[in-house]
């Protein structure tokens, strides 16, 4: 008798743990670049993507270019919009961010502001959409040379 209820015991004090090993995450992950003097490549030779650059990504809800703060091209002060995540690259530029499904907007922290790696068409700002049990693979590349 005794066994038996150290069985059960044991049945629903483990279950659940070995139940979160079966759910997947979703999320985003990639590198962070930074690529100055950014010029042509020479004839015969591939674009040099940039080196390893450690600095904070700053997931918001998505946002539109009207939500920039005092922005100049790819530069920003910031963004008017709620902050979801944020995450500080490693070393050698690697980040991993675990989020809900849904669109999102995504910027790096340079300087005294954000950089925006990309714009989504003429109004949106760096949209990047997590889907259910997938991690989406994104590379972001800070361009210093279009600092003014």
């Amino acid at each position: 008798m005794r066994n038996f209820g150290i069985r059960w015991f044991l049945l629903i004090a483990f279950v659940p743990f070995l139940m979160g090993f079966c759910i997947r995450s979703q999320g985003i992950k990639g590198h962070v670049l930074l690529q100055k003097d950014a010029t042509m490549p020479l004839k015969g030779q591939s674009r040099q993507k940039g080196r390893p650059f450690s600095t904070m990504i700053y997931v918001y809800e998505a946002a539109q270019v009207n939500q920039l703060i005092v922005q100049q091209g790819n530069f920003a002060k910031g963004v008017q919009a709620k902050l979801i995540k944020q995450v500080q690259s490693d070393i050698n530029g690697k980040y991993k961010l675990r989020l809900s499904p849904g669109k999102y907007t995504i910027v790096l922290g340079y300087q005294e502001g954000i950089y925006i790696p990309f714009f989504s068409g003429n109004t949106g700002v760096a949209f990047v959409e997590v889907l259910k049990h997938q991690y989406q693979e994104i590379d972001l590349t800070i361009t210093a040379s279009s600092i003014f």
